[in-house]
């Protein structure tokens, strides 16, 4: 009989048992990762290139190109093409960032092999034609018109420019007077150099992941022959950092309501030694609504409805970052909280009770982030990029409960002195004085 007087015992979770991915190689070279997991028909096909915007030549390059893909082949256009993906019942999903562009595609298994068909028929013959192009830059144009409106948008380009320089490939800042010059030639050439098997990696989810495979290589694989010998996936080297001496930055927004801020340094990519520590350390300062930034600036100032910190890697490079919305009189006071509360971790040690909450909400997090097969698919997705597998959520796991008030003090002193960090507003800017 069941005890539903006696309370269950509460047990640490120190690992995770998951599926590892399974690596192989298409005929004309394309690295395949292979994740079983889930036990509906359900599967998910996704493609992964080196196309993001470091590769571009011009601003825009990178995420027209990848817009423009499922508008329209020689002989189907965009609307055909939406309503077969439709008719089949599947979800057809692009996207473009800093390193990569990605097509993905969830299926039902009985359908698959028409969905790859057209996929492969998509993917690899574009038309780029120029009435749809037209058409998605007025629409770029006017997304940007409002959002330039928005202190936020406003003070996270400021901050990426001051971060990485305003020439380098992660900090160009596209403007709506970049979006008129892109023409299909641009986006068929970016296409061309870009979206080829020297630059994709496949990524095959699902619970029957051999089946998806022989359709992957009859789609992908045999009947994509490599036409350009010699290419290679080898990475482009970034230029350095430029080197900012304005570490105050202040844009003048009279007529706005609230006050954005940023707060940040360059730091590092997943790849650093400290990475994991310093995730810790950041879901302490401000990585969760119970963190100490939530707790000062908004449940007990009230400067704001919402304050957070990330750590966010990138290929080649990170940075940390504290982002908020606030009243226009208090944005200086906000950002010397920011302060005192960076300076805090650094000077005293973490008490057990916020450690043990903050090591109870991490793994759950991460169970949380693998609890299903396309949840699993984001996460190695993330962390493939580094040529990571899911035993680094297992490696994250035992450092959440082995971590130690003085590993996160330490850690605190390395990578969070408030002195060093570069502070962008963007409002009214009013004085509390």
């Amino acid at each position: 009989m069941m005890d539903r007087i006696t309370m269950p015992a509460i047990k640490t979770v120190t690992h995770l048992n998951l599926a590892q991915p399974e690596k192989v190689l298409l005929s004309n070279g394309i690295p395949v990762v292979i994740l079983p997991a889930g036990s509906e028909p359900v599967c998910r096909i996704d493609l992964v290139f080196e196309a993001g915007s470091r590769y571009q030549d011009s601003i825009f390059q990178s995420s027209l190109t990848n817009q423009m893909i499922p508008e329209g082949t020689a002989n189907l256009t965009g609307g055909m093409i939406a309503e077969e993906f439709e008719f089949y019942g599947s979800y057809f999903n692009i996207s473009a960032d800093r390193d990569e562009a990605d097509i993905t595609i969830h299926s039902l298994e009985k359908h698959l092999e028409p969905v790859l068909r057209l996929m492969s028929q998509v993917l690899i013959h574009p038309a780029f034609p120029e009435d749809e192009l037209s058409i998605i830059k007025a629409n770029r144009i006017e997304s940007m018109k409002v959002d330039d409106q928005r202190v936020e948008s406003l003070a996270r380009k400021q901050f990426n420019k001051l971060i990485f320089g305003e020439k380098h490939p992660y900090g160009v800042v596209g403007e709506i007077s970049d979006i008129g010059p892109v023409t299909p030639g641009i986006l068929r050439e970016f296409h061309n150099r870009f979206y080829d098997q020297a630059h994709c990696r496949i990524m095959i989810t699902g619970p029957h992941p051999d089946q998806y495979l022989q359709l992957v290589e009859r789609f992908f694989g045999e009947n994509w022959p490599v036409n350009k010998p010699g290419n290679n996936m080898a990475t482009p080297v970034l230029p350095p950092f430029g080197i900012t001496t304005q570490n105050r930055c202040t844009i003048s927004r009279p007529d706005a309501v609230q006050t954005a801020i940023r707060i940040g340094k360059p730091l590092f990519s997943r790849l650093h030694p400290d990475f994991m520590g310093l995730s810790i350390v950041n879901t302490i300062l401000g990585g969760y609504f119970g963190s100490r930034l939530m707790t000062n600036i908004r449940e007990e100032k009230g400067f704001t409805y919402g304050i957070n910190s990330h750590l966010v890697s990138l290929k080649d490079s990170g940075y940390f970052v504290i982002g908020s919305t606030v009243g226009a009189e208090v944005w200086e006071e906000t950002v010397a909280e920011c302060n005192k509360e960076m300076s805090r971790l650094c000077n005293d040690k973490v008490g057990a009770d916020e450690l043990e909450l903050v090591r109870n909400y991490l793994t759950g997090q991460v169970q949380r982030s693998v609890d299903g097969p396309f949840q699993m698919a984001d996460q190695l997705r993330g962390l493939w990029i580094h040529h990571f597998d899911l035993n680094y959520l297992t490696r994250f796991m035992v450092l959440i409960n082995t971590i130690t008030p003085d590993d996160i003090r330490n850690l605190a002193i390395k990578y969070l002195d408030h002195t060093n960090m570069i502070v962008v507003a963007t409002g009214p800017l009013k004085s509390s004085d």
